[in-house]
């Protein structure tokens, strides 16, 4: 029986190793897709941050083809004007803001809010969702009044305007707060991915420019960035009213460790910028957040249906919420699960399926990139 147990932990650990490689591959297969036959295109402009310098750099065209040009400016780019051009009839520009404080995690209810996710560097999908649902007009401008727009995680990756994304976002924030309204962008896992040096989804566009701007890719959203040190500010879980946003969701593992949504985020923001350590580290409030399965930005247990009805409960118990807003997982439209108490906002921007929903006067709407709005139910 002594011999029977020891073969039984060996083929045990070999078939574990063979899963664990299997699934690599399946990973190594889903990031690397071999259909990418994107090449250098107009991109940025990206603020590095080196030698009491700042050191912009941007892909643009002329009659010879793509170049980088790169401007050095010594001393503070405070108040600097900067454009983002996404094609001959579309750009816009924005100013470097003063360096943010981190975000708060928790919001009094404002009288409307609409929130998108999954964005994917779809920038036209991002921008005409905006306009039809009438966030902002066609110059730009903040015409959603005291409203707050949430951007549920997910604007790397798969497209080939993330950068301008990017922009946009940092844009709308200033554009927003001049009216009273605001914008929160929450980090899901492609953010933490890109800011660790995960490359499995990017677009090879990006690979390509990289050589043109002469950078590394994770030199352009190190913490020495305007783009990195904004993305640090932001959260992966904010409260608004009853209501709480993340990416991917609580699961049962984080619901046992007791943390408010304070402390998650403060945890979280502390290693950002090196997830891989901390998905191994001792302290299993740092390991469980960034663990695949278990972490806010990873979790798929709602759309997926494995989570229970009596840890859901657990987790709007928990956080003194009634209903929790996702993205990660595409849905086919903004829809409910679990008796109302999930609504999942990820749809296929890329595919033309772009969704959202409202909440406005007590009401929760599915909206769609011609600006409809269907009660939902």
């Amino acid at each position: 029986m002594k011999y029977i147990s020891i073969l039984t932990v060996i083929l045990l650990f070999i078939n574990t190793v063979v899963h664990s490689n299997q699934l690599n591959m399946q990973m190594e297969a889903e990031g690397n897709d071999s259909t990418d036959l994107s090449s250098a295109g107009i991109d940025g402009p990206y603020i590095i941050y080196r030698n009491d310098a700042a050191i912009l750099k941007q892909v643009l065209q002329n009659e010879n083809g793509f170049y980088c040009k790169s401007d050095s400016v010594t001393g503070s780019v405070i108040g600097t004007q900067i454009t983002c051009i996404i094609n001959d009839s579309i750009s816009f520009n924005t100013i470097i803001k003063d360096p943010s404080s981190n975000e708060s995690s928790v919001y009094e209810m404002p009288d409307k809010i609409i929130v998108f996710s999954d964005i994917e560097g779809n920038f036209i999908p991002l921008r005409d969702l905006l306009i039809s649902n009438k966030v902002i007009n066609n110059s730009n401008e903040w015409i959603f009044g005291t409203g707050h727009l949430v951007l549920n995680g997910d604007m790397f990756d798969r497209g080939l305007h993330v950068t301008e994304c990017l922009w946009f976002i940092y844009h709308l924030e200033q554009e927003a707060v001049k009216h009273g309204g605001y914008v929160h962008f929450i980090l899901g896992n492609h953010e933490i991915m890109n800011m660790n040096d995960d490359l499995r989804y990017v677009r090879n566009k990006y690979f390509e420019n990289c050589k043109l701007l002469n950078e590394e890719y994770k030199a352009l959203y190190s913490p020495n960035t305007e783009l990195g040190r904004w993305l640090a500010t932001k959260n992966i879980i904010e409260k608004i009213g009853p209501y709480l946003f993340l990416h991917g969701g609580i699961s049962p593992v984080i619901d046992s460790l007791n943390l408010t949504i304070e402390e998650i985020n403060s945890i979280a923001r502390e290693h950002y910028f090196n997830s891989r350590e901390a998905r191994k580290n001792t302290d299993p409030r740092i390991s469980t957040i960034f663990a695949g399965k278990t972490s806010p930005f990873w979790y798929r247990g709602y759309v997926d249906g494995t989570t229970t009805d009596d840890e859901l409960n657990t987790t709007l118990i928990n956080f003194n919420v009634s209903k929790i807003i996702v993205g990660h997982t595409i849905v086919d439209f903004a829809r409910y699960f679990y008796n109302e108490r999930i609504i999942a906002v990820d749809t296929d921007h890329a595919e033309g399926i772009s969704e959202g929903m409202l909440i406005e006067s007590g009401l929760e709407y599915r909206v769609d990139k011609n600006g409809n709005r269907h009660l939902m139910k």
